[in-house]
């Protein structure tokens, strides 16, 4: 049975679940810099196992980024990302001014995934490309 917490988004569960997903590795120290940036957060369990996260940072009231959405391999496509997404929106709904932007960076083929929740992939007609930097990157 799967359970959610809100705001319950420790370093440790980050840490595991980007593992197990394959993702870039961080520092401890700035793990726990970052999730004590964040402004919302959600991990799914199923029994005592985490098994999803998401977070979200941004100002809190104009603009919004979407971070982290993982879950873990043995679990995806039993509805955990669509469950995360759900409820990142609801918060954004309810603390976004009028107009608010969210944006997030989708992995490869999962642009789909995401135009489900009201995204669009970018370029389009009215936004150019969206664009990415990494500093002081080891590759």
């Amino acid at each position: 049975m799967l359970r959610i917490e809100e705001n319950g988004l420790n370093a440790e569960i980050y840490t595991e679940l980007r593992a197990h997903a394959g993702l870039q590795p961080y520092e401890p120290e700035d793990v726990k810099i970052a999730i004590d940036g964040t402004l919302f957060s959600i991990v799914v369990w199923e029994d005592e196992k985490a098994v999803g996260i998401a977070r979200v940072v941004g100002d809190g009231r104009v603009a919004f980024f979407i971070k982290d959405v993982v879950v873990h391999p043995d679990f995806q496509g039993k509805g955990i990302g669509r469950l995360i997404m759900e409820k990142i929106m609801a918060y954004i709904c309810r603390t976004g001014a009028p107009n608010a932007y969210v944006g997030l960076m989708s992995t490869p083929g999962k642009e789909a995934f995401y135009e489900k929740f009201g995204f669009h992939v970018r370029p389009c007609g009215y936004e150019g490309s969206g664009m990415t930097c990494y500093i002081n990157q080891d590759k």
